[in-house]
């Protein structure tokens, strides 16, 4: 019997990601299945294998009400999340602005802001946070002086400190969304800023009715990115709380997998402030009477 074209295609389709799904299904499915499983129990590892005892939701109790340190660190990466993510943003999109002007040596600047991207990974850069590599020495100093906590009040002090002390490691973030930004800004054609010169429309006019709504899944995808990113940091501070805790003889792989199921749903709650946030508001249709 002869198969369809339309279910020849799907067959072929299917071939092509039928790898990805096995892997999907091995490597990521199947262990997020097995930490909700064990994130119910008290785990204890002998040399006969793994042994579970069923508690309930109390490894979920115990890390939410009992636990300090993992609550503290959790409003910690809230408040890093919510410090990062725009400093990134806003950099990334200034940045792919002055990188999509034409300019002499594009390809190069563009190299250079991903090249950290490219060679620093995970542990390499840990290495370099180890030995003080991803600070500048004269910015550290103003840090620690206690000049700007001084003469800038309140929360807003704590913010420029932050952004300073960390001014290397957002750098390092905001390669990828700088290459989006650009990908988008490049599509936007020329013709429709040259018609709203023509109407009188300046240049800041034109970022905040042309550019910004042009651009806007880019940012929804870069909100996307940055989150995840910082999320799975290496040096994360809730991910090595978390490790430590799974190799607790008191607590074990149950109590970690409680609190990486709770950091997750953190996350998607993140994730979808954010999007609500940059989500383009739907235009209001205008009744006419």
């Amino acid at each position: 019997m002869k198969l369809k074209n339309k279910t020849k295609e799907s067959l072929i389709g299917y071939s092509f990601i039928s790898l990805w799904i096995i892997g999907f299904l091995v490597f990521t499915l199947i262990p997020i299945g097995r930490t909700a499983y064990l994130s119910f129990n008290k785990v204890k590892v002998t040399t006969e294998g793994i042994k579970t005892t069923f508690l309930g939701i109390q490894n979920y109790k115990d890390a939410i009400l009992m636990d300090i340190k993992f609550v503290d660190t959790l409003i910690s990466y809230l408040g890093e999340i919510v410090i990062y993510v725009p400093i990134i943003l806003v950099f990334s999109l200034a940045m792919a602005m002055m990188l999509n002007m034409d300019v002499k040596f594009k390809g190069l600047f563009r190299t250079i802001f991903f090249l950290p991207v490219i060679i620093i990974s995970g542990p390499v850069v840990e290495k370099l946070i180890d030995k003080g590599a991803m600070s500048i020495p004269s910015i550290t100093n103003i840090v620690e002086s206690g000049v700007i906590t001084s003469t800038v009040p309140g929360a807003l002090g704590n913010i420029i400190t932050t952004v300073l002390s960390s001014f290397i490691t957002i750098l390092w973030f905001s390669g990828v969304p700088i290459l989006i930004f650009i990908a988008g800004l490049q599509k936007i054609d020329r013709a429709v800023y040259e018609a709203a010169s023509i109407d009188g429309a300046s240049k800041w006019e034109g970022f905040w009715k042309i550019t910004l709504p042009a651009i806007n899944p880019m940012i929804m995808l870069n909100v996307v990115y940055t989150i995840v990113t910082i999320s799975m940091f290496s040096l994360n501070e809730v991910i090595m709380y978390i490790q430590t805790k799974s190799f607790d003889d008191k607590w074990g792989l149950g109590y970690a997998s409680a609190m990486s199921w709770i950091y997750f749903v953190v996350l998607l709650v993140i994730l979808g402030i954010f999007i609500l946030i940059v989500k383009p508001k739907s235009d209001k249709k205008i009744k006419r009477t």
